[in-house]
């Protein structure tokens, strides 16, 4: 690899870490129109690599989705525009970058797999808290109704679930040990803005219509609080008191009183794991969910159809 292209890896990398729309700095390092595909005509697209407000970056990116839903206005439906609207709440997804026709492909591919393991490592967190979260509460209120082989089974599955959570920043290192690093800094580091936003949350939460929600950012102090949560006191206490359990259920090594309190411990921690589980939910998937179903049963009383962008045009 040439020395330029290692300074091109180095610029894409920093560029793609910044929280801050990066589809016009793409485009500026693609390598533009080929001179076989430029249009000859007198109206033709003017210069290799201009934006040419085709609208595909905005209608791509999921900030402008949740604050504006629907941008219409052509000389809004820029690259340059989209800046504008996202701002410093840009969540890293690149979607803009692989919408946007003047980016080259090699960048494009770049991109998509430049947080995958991230990506991957979230997925499986997600899905073995959420695997340890229905199999315990089976196995605490519904054991009883289950066959003893079943229930063997079940109670196996969920001691190997617990062993691979706590793997699981293991994984993430090895996986992709930079954005692990990164995502570390962010989250133990709280300033003046972080309670600021707190405090105009609040404001919000006392009223609604004098103040807008603040803004979601890619790390803001709610999501800073569950990964901290998730981080300081899941991984820990559960994990701890998981095997105290498991030592004194299955090998007797525990005192009684010991044994009582790891699994009172144990239920009120996994019982609050699930209670910010579900917000964690219904904040990023759940509420913009319901906001599409109110729009669409909107405009089907309304206009007799399901289409319903006709509601936020101007």
């Amino acid at each position: 690899m040439t020395q330029a292209a290692q300074m091109n890896i180095r610029t894409v990398n920093l560029l793609l870490d910044e929280a801050e729309c990066p589809v016009a700095r793409m485009r500026l390092l693609s390598d533009g129109v080929n001179q076989n595909n430029r249009f000859l005509l007198p109206d033709q697209v003017t210069g290799d690599r201009g934006c040419t407000a085709c609208g595909n970056c905005v209608d791509a990116c999921p900030v402008v989705k949740e604050k504006y839903r629907f941008v219409f206005p052509q000389n809004q439906r820029t690259s340059m525009a989209l800046e504008h609207m996202v701002g410093i709440e840009c969540r890293r997804c690149y979607k803009c970058i692989v919408s946007c026709p003047q980016v080259s492909k090699p960048i494009k591919e770049y991109a998509l797999a430049f947080r995958r393991g991230e990506k991957i490592i979230h997925l499986l967190t997600a899905l073995v808290i959420i695997s340890l979260a229905l199999s315990g509460i089976t196995l605490l209120h519904y054991s009883d109704l289950l066959p003893p082989f079943e229930t063997t089974i079940l109670r196996y599955a969920h001691r190997a679930l617990g062993a691979i959570l706590i793997l699981m920043p293991l994984l993430y290192f090895i996986v992709d040990w930079n954005h692990m690093l990164r995502f570390l800094r962010k989250v133990f580091r709280w300033d003046r803005s972080d309670w600021q936003w707190l405090k105009e949350l609040l404001r919000h939460i006392r009223d609604s219509k004098g103040h807008p929600v603040p803004q979601r950012g890619e790390f803001n102090p709610g999501q800073k609080a569950w990964y901290l949560y998730v981080i300081c006191i899941l991984f820990p206490v559960l994990g701890v008191t998981g095997i105290i359990q498991w030592l004194g259920l299955s090998y007797g090594y525990v005192n009684v009183s010991v044994l009582g309190v790891c699994m009172l411990l144990h239920m009120i921690f996994a019982l609050a794991t699930d209670m910010l589980l579900f917000i964690h939910v219904y904040l990023k998937y759940l509420r913009n969910w319901a906001i599409l179903t109110f729009d669409i049963m909107k405009t089907f009383l309304k206009e007799r159809h399901v289409r319903y962008s006709v509601l936020y045009r101007q």
